[in-house]
């Protein structure tokens, strides 16, 4: 099996950016940076960090808006990230209401003076409306920068993580030196409501067992072979999940031969609070999850991830975390073109179910540096 590893853009591409930075140029006009996101999951908005505080970096008198959509839970995980000044959320469900969001957006750009729009979607009606608003200055990557005053070669970007696209939006501004991983400080009350049941043990592997869609998660017997395993070599077990996958998470309980800690159990703040799952994930040696938020969360603080990925190819959404492997059997009906069949797919479900108990142990070992 192959492993997969994060490409970025070659270097050279933004060398002609880093000459004469246009941020040093701009820092003293811009008051307002309006981002847009969109829809953002707990992937995309994981992802989006390390590119805030870069843009903090740049820009630090400016006022940041984030325009978007946040899961629930993603308020309180926001408010350890001191980069985004103004979370403007929006959402939008019918094509009629186009007009009256543009004008939501219009009179948001009025009334916090933006000066720079920053568009990270790749939709040409959307980059169109956006580029309609009344900002002086433009940064985008889709429709082939054409509505973008800074303009790059994107060729090959198909090979590109997300993270790098987004940091693209950085470089072309003259920002060279980007931090993948932000700087998280973690409540001193969220630490001293984790320590008690970490302090049983120095050596925690975390295991995310569920997802958003039931078609892209591995089998939860496999994860109980996966977590004894583990469990043999010296590590202590946690299993990690929202509240809706608590009965997932008891009976990988059962299923297992060593049983681990269920921190949702423990106490339900800890499935509801995503801050506890990061602070989980930072406590832990490694982390094992499907192709889900738990992934991202971990990725996001550098804590080794071993990804399991079905439907998604791993290019664009493999975990950051340095010493991390994707697993991802790449079959030639990949990336999955059928998501709408959910369950019913024609192959089993070959892409997820091929990758076996024996290929994760490995690459957890791996990771772990376990012989």
């Amino acid at each position: 099996m192959k492993f997969y590893q994060p490409v970025d853009y070659p270097e050279a591409r933004f060398e002609k950016f880093y000459t004469n930075p246009a941020y040093v140029k701009l820092r003293n006009r811009i008051k307002g940076i309006l981002v847009f996101i969109g829809e953002s999951h707990y992937g995309d908005f994981m992802l989006s960090m390390p590119f805030f505080q870069a843009l903090k970096e740049m820009f630090p008198q400016s006022k940041i808006i984030f325009a978007g959509h946040r899961l629930k839970g993603l308020e309180k995980f926001s408010s350890i990230f001191p980069f985004v000044d103004v979370y403007f959320e929006f959402r939008m469900k019918k094509k009629r209401e186009v007009l009256k969001k543009w004008f939501l957006f219009y009179r948001l750009c009025k009334r916090e003076k933006v000066d720079l729009l920053i568009d990270t979607q790749r939709y040409s009606i959307v980059n169109l409306l956006l580029a309609l608003l009344p900002v002086r200055y433009r940064l985008s990557y889709g429709t082939g920068c054409f509505f973008s005053h800074w303009k790059f070669n994107q060729k090959g970007r198909d090979r590109i993580h997300d993270i790098f696209q987004l940091f693209s939006l950085c470089r072309v501004l003259g920002k060279k030196d980007i931090k993948i991983y932000p700087e998280v400080n973690f409540p001193e009350q969220y630490e001293k409501k984790v320590d008690p049941i970490i302090s049983t043990s120095e050596k925690w592997v975390s295991i995310f067992p569920g997802a958003s869609e039931q078609v892209k998660r591995w089998p939860e017997e496999r994860f109980a072979k996966v977590a004894d395993a583990l469990y043999e070599d010296g590590y202590s077990i946690l299993l990690l999940g929202s509240l809706k996958e608590k009965e997932l998470l008891l009976r990988i309980n059962n299923l297992m031969k060593h049983k681990p800690v269920i921190p949702a159990v423990i106490d339900e703040e800890f499935a509801l609070d995503p801050v506890y799952v990061a602070l989980f994930c930072k406590k832990s040696k490694l982390c094992i999850s499907n192709e889900s938020g738990g992934l991202h969360f971990a990725g996001l603080i550098n804590t080794p991830v071993v990804g399991i990925f079905g439907l998604k190819s791993p290019v664009k959404w493999e975990p950051l975390s340095s010493g991390s492997i994707a697993l991802y059997k790449n079959l030639p009906c990949s990336p999955c073109k059928m998501r709408k069949a959910k369950l019913n797919c024609p192959y089993n479900r070959r892409c997820l179910l091929d990758i076996s108990v024996e290929e994760v142990i490995e690459a957890s070992r791996k990771c772990l540096g376990v012989s």
